[in-house]
């Protein structure tokens, strides 16, 4: 049971509406529904049934409502002590970030932590999203913000926000003015490959084999390298749309199949988090990642189904 499942649970409790609920709590409401439905499956029934106009409590959210009532003011009194704690040592907290992760939205995240306590050490590891995980797995760094198709069992992952995946292409290209690209029509594309680049993954867990040839080009690790390419005229690439893109590059929606990319934080389910990382997960559970460009904020996908 988490603290934010309880947190929703008391919103709508309070609200006795879903969308009002998810507006205080600053999420959307398909996040808070599967975050209530997760605390119902814990506790083996429903809390509210849903009335004309109105949600009421069940039996059974009647009879955990006092009791989460207090635990939640429980934790937040033990995290706020935990974090005066904090406040006054030096501590050391590890972020793993997938490298596809463009930075702007993390910025604030950092400014905000180091606002709350200055005293931490923050070390930022960025690589493929698969080395972010073996990273976690190993404990090598306490939280991870990564984007991919499945996940070990032995973690706790939470969806932030999806993003469509893009052909990026210079601007004179034929795909640049369209309203959007169909699959089929990069057959024979000249193709600048990101290396560091987990589209295939997508494409192959929502779609199977991939099914039209590009003409790969070039290739690097480096997003800029490919993106001055790119620009220069020398091929087309794939890339989620919040990505930053250098001037001279047009994005296009890819469809046909659309193909998309969920990004999620993620810390091990067995092992407890220090007040400060806690602290660092509530902050990016609490951010509005639809300010990241054509993004939508989704749905938890701590579920079998993504494993």
């Amino acid at each position: 049971m988490e603290l934010h499942q309880i947190r929703y649970f008391l919103a709508v409790e309070r609200k006795r509406n879903f969308s009002r609920a998810a507006e205080i709590c600053n999420i959307t409401q398909p996040a808070l529904t599967r975050a209530i439905q997760k605390l119902e499956a814990e506790l083996g029934s429903k809390l509210f049934t849903r009335r004309p106009g109105r949600i009421e409590l069940t039996e059974l959210g009647r009879a955990v409502l006092p009791r989460l009532q207090q635990a939640y003011q429980d934790i937040a009194e033990t995290r706020s002590d935990a974090l005066e704690f904090a406040r006054s040592r030096n501590l050391h907290l590890r972020l793993g970030v997938m490298c596809t992760i463009g930075p702007g939205a993390l910025a604030g995240l950092v400014r905000t932590l180091h606002e709350a306590l200055p005293q931490v050490d923050l070390t930022l590891t960025e690589s493929r999203g698969t080395a972010i995980i073996a990273a976690l797995e190993a404990e090598e760094i306490d939280i991870a913000l990564v984007g991919l198709p499945r996940y070990p069992e032995q973690l706790e992952v939470t969806a932030l926000f999806t993003e469509q995946y893009v052909v990026a292409c210079p601007l004179g290209h034929r795909f640049a003015p369209a309203s959007s690209v169909a699959l089929a029509e990069l057959d024979g594309e000249d193709y600048i490959e990101r290396l560091n680049c987990e589209f295939d993954d997508h494409f192959e867990f929502a779609n199977g084999e991939w099914p039209v040839e590009l003409r790969p080009r070039y290739r690097s690790e480096r997003e800029d390298w490919v993106q001055a390419m790119v620009s220069a005229g020398l091929g087309i690439a794939i890339m989620p749309l919040s990505l930053p893109r250098i001037p001279g590059i047009a994005a296009t929606p890819l469809v046909a199949p659309a193909v998309s990319r969920t990004i999620s934080v993620a810390t091990l389910t067995n092992r407890p988090l220090p007040p400060a990382a806690t602290f660092l997960r509530d902050l990016v559970l609490a951010q509005n990642w639809g300010g990241c460009t054509g993004v939508s904020t989704a749905q938890n996908v701590s579920d079998s189904s993504m494993r």
